[in-house]
């Protein structure tokens, strides 16, 4: 079990595995959606040295503002 570096939950998820066995693996936090790949240094993968300012509140989220839409793609027209 791996604990997400970002919200500190322990329910991360195996998303996929590297082609070569044991190399690495890359999880996902379904509490704050965040992913990372085990081959990343520790200040990405340790809970414990993930830069504080990044860190998420999992009971924040729920109150978090809503990501806006995508705007339509505007077609160049080239002459």
């Amino acid at each position: 079990m791996h604990i997400c570096p970002r919200c500190e939950s322990n329910r991360s998820e195996v998303v996929t595995r590297s082609p070569v066995k044991g190399a690495w693996e890359v999880l996902l936090c379904p509490v704050c959606m965040f992913t990372w790949r085990t081959s990343e240094p520790d200040s990405i993968t340790d809970p414990a040295k993930y830069k504080s300012a990044f860190k998420v509140n999992p009971q924040d989220i729920p109150n978090a503002a809503h990501v806006p839409p995508i705007p339509e793609r505007i077609q160049v027209v080239r002459k």
